[in-house]
C-alpha cells in the first residue's frame, strides 16, 4: 500500500524542441515544479522521466516505458506533463492510455497548458477542444516529417553527406567524406586478400593476427571508449558487407530504407529503383579493378559451395532443438549456432577465426544441454506450484473496496451540500474535506493494492496449471521452452545458467 502520494514528473524533448527555449526539458519541470507546489496535497514524493531527443509519435521511448512500467507496479498517483503532446503526438494511443489504462490504476493525469485534470473528466480526454489539439499535434509532426524527408533528399541530391554514421574507412568533414587512413588500410587488406582469392575465414583470421579493429570498436575507440578484448574478432557478415559496398569505389549510396511511419523506429527496404546513388562523389579507398575482382572471387566461392555436396549436414538437415536461437555463449555473449549433425551440438562459431580465445569452437551437446533444460523448467515449476498455493488460498475482498469508496464519495457530496445550503462555513467545509480526501485516497490506494494482488493471483492460478503439465514431461516440448525459458548460457567450463521468464514470481 502507498505511504505517500506519487506524482510521476513526464518531460519530453524532441530534436526540433530543441529550438525552442519554452520546450526546453528546465522550462518543462519548472513549469510542472510550480504546479506541484500549487496541489492542496499531503506527503508527496516526486519521480522525474525524461525522454530526450524522441518523437512523441509512438510510445517507444526509454523514459515513458519506464514510467509505464511504474504504472503496472502500481507505484504512482498522478502524472503531470506541460502539455499533452509532450505524452504524445498520436491521438489513439495518448487517448488509449488516459481514458483506459490510468482509471483502471486509478491514477490522475493532468496536461497543464490544456487546462486538462482527469479527476474533472469521466473517463474522457477532455471533449473537442482536446481532440483538435491532438489533430493539430498529429499534423504538425507528420508535416514537419515530410519537409525534413524532402530537405534531406534535395541535400543528398546535391551531393552532401546526409547519413548520420560514415561507412569504416571515412570520416565526415562538414557534407563531405574523407579518408580515415587507418581504418582504410584494414579495407585495402580485406579487398586485397579477396581479389587473390583468399576465403571469409583466412581474411578473418588474419585480422585478428594483426589485431585489426572491428568497425564498432574502431569506433568506441574514437569514442574512447574502453576497449573489448574481443575487439579484433571479425563477423563474416562484416567483412561481407565490407566486400559488397560500393561506396569504396566513390560512389554515394543512400536511401536504401525508410520508416513505416512518422515516429517509427522500423523501416523498410526501399525499391533500389528510388535509391540515390552518385558516382565519383568523394575519394576511393578501393580502385574499380579491385573491387570487381574481388566480386568475381566472391562469386566463384559462392557458386562452388551451392553445387558442392555437404554429406554429413545433408543428410541431418531436419535436425532442430527447441532450444535454438536461445542459448547464448557465457564468454563472448553471441548466440551458439546448431550443426546438422547426427548428434546435433550448440557451437560458439563467434571467435572460431581466434585460436586463443576461451570459446573459440566452444560446443555442448544439443541431447545434454535439452535434458538440464527441462530438469531446471521441472524444479521451477515445482517452486511455483508451492508459490501459487500460498496466494491463491488469499481472498480480496474487491467488492468490499468499492463499498468503501462509494461509501466517503456519498459522505463528500453531503458536505459539499451542506456547504452550499449554509448548514457549515467554510473554514468546517476545508477541514472536513481534508479528512475525507485522505480517507478517499486511503481506500483507494488498497483498491490499487487489491487490483494488483488480484492480477498476481491470476498469473499464479495460470502457471500452476503449466507447472502441473511441465512436471510429468518427459522430454522438453516447444511449449516448455516458450512458456519457462528467457534464454540459456552455456559456459566454456561447462556451467549453465537456464534464465527464467518467472524469476520474479519465485522472489
Amino acid at each position: 500500500m502507498y505511504s505517500e502520494f506519487t506524482i510521476a514528473k513526464y518531460i519530453r524533448l524532441s530534436i526540433e524542441d530543441a529550438k525552442s527555449d519554452s520546450m526546453s526539458v528546465e522550462n518543462q519541470s519548472l513549469i510542472i515544479d510550480k504546479h506541484i507546489a500549487e496541489m492542496d496535497i499531503d506527503n508527496i514524493k516526486v519521480l522525474e522521466f525524461i525522454d530526450n531527443g524522441h518523437s512523441g509519435m509512438n510510445f517507444e521511448r526509454p523514459a515513458v516505458q519506464e514510467l509505464l512500467e511504474h504504472v503496472r507496479q502500481g507505484q504512482v498517483n498522478c502524472i503531470i506533463v506541460k502539455d499533452i503532446s509532450r505524452f504524445g503526438r498520436s491521438m489513439i494511443d495518448t487517448g488509449y492510455y488516459i481514458e483506459r489504462v490510468f482509471p483502471l490504476y486509478q491514477i490522475r493525469f493532468i496536461s497543464i497548458a490544456d487546462y486538462f485534470d482527469s479527476v474533472n473528466h469521466d473517463g474522457d480526454t477532455g471533449g473537442m477542444e482536446i481532440a483538435l489539439k491532438f489533430l493539430l499535434h498529429e499534423y504538425y509532426s507528420k508535416d514537419l516529417s515530410r519537409k525534413i524527408k524532402t530537405a534531406k533528399r534535395a541535400k543528398a541530391l546535391r551531393g552532401e553527406y546526409i547519413s548520420k554514421n560514415c561507412v569504416f574507412g571515412y570520416k565526415k568533414s562538414v557534407d563531405r567524406l574523407e579518408i580515415d587512413e587507418t581504418a582504410a588500410d584494414t579495407v585495402r587488406l580485406i579487398y586485397d586478400m579477396a581479389s587473390k582469392g583468399q576465403n571469409i575465414r583466412s581474411i578473418s583470421t588474419r585480422l585478428y593476427e594483426e589485431k585489426h579493429l572491428t568497425p564498432s570498436e574502431y569506433k568506441r575507440l574514437k569514442l574512447k571508449d574502453k576497449e573489448s578484448q574481443l575487439s579484433c574478432i571479425w563477423n563474416d557478415s562484416t567483412i561481407h558487407s565490407i566486400l559488397s559496398d560500393e561506396q569504396y569505389i566513390g560512389t554515394y549510396i543512400t536511401g536504401k530504407t525508410r520508416n513505416v511511419e512518422v515516429g517509427s523506429g522500423v523501416s523498410v527496404a526501399v525499391d533500389k529503383s528510388e535509391w540515390i546513388i552518385i558516382p565519383n562523389h568523394h575519394p576511393a579507398i578501393i580502385s574499380n579493378n579491385v573491387f570487381e575482382t574481388a566480386q568475381k572471387q566472391l562469386s566463384k566461392r559462392s557458386q562452388s559451395s551451392a553445387k558442392r555436396k555437404v554429406g554429413t549436414s545433408e543428410r541431418y538437415i531436419n535436425i532442430n532443438s527447441h532450444l535454438k536461437s536461445m542459448v547464448i555463449c557465457g564468454y563472448c555473449g553471441h548466440k551458439m549456432q546448431l550443426s546438422s549433425t547426427r548428434n546435433p551440438i550448440f557451437q560458439c562459431t563467434f571467435a572460431r577465426s581466434a585460436q586463443d580465445v576461451a570459446c573459440s569452437m566452444f560446443s555442448i551437446n544439443a541431447g545434454r544441454l535439452e535434458q538440464v533444460v527441462l530438469t531446471e523448467i521441472q524444479e521451477q515449476s515445482r517452486e511455483l506450484i508451492s508459490r501459487a498455493d500460498e496466494h491463491l488460498h488469499q481472498d480480496y475482498n474487491k467488492t468490499g473496496n468499492m463499498d468503501s469508496i462509494i461509501k466517503v464519495e456519498k459522505a463528500r457530496l453531503a458536505l459539499y451540500e451542506s456547504y452550499v445550503l449554509g448548514q457549515i462555513n467554510a473554514g468546517e467545509y476545508k477541514e472536513s474535506k481534508a479528512v475525507l480526501d485522505t480517507e478517499l485516497l486511503k481506500v483507494k490506494q488498497i483498491g490499487a493494492a487489491i487490483s494488483k494482488d488480484i492480477a498476481t493471483q491470476s498469473s499464479y492460478r495460470k502457471l500452476r496449471g503449466l507447472a502441473e503439465n511441465a512436471i510429468n514431461e518427459s522430454e522438453l516440448t516447444k511449449d516448455l521452452v516458450v512458456s519457462f525459458v528467457e534464454k540459456v548460457i552455456v559456459h566454456p567450463d561447462n556451467r549453465i545458467e537456464v534464465i527464467r521468464l518467472h524469476k520474479s514470481l519465485n522472489e
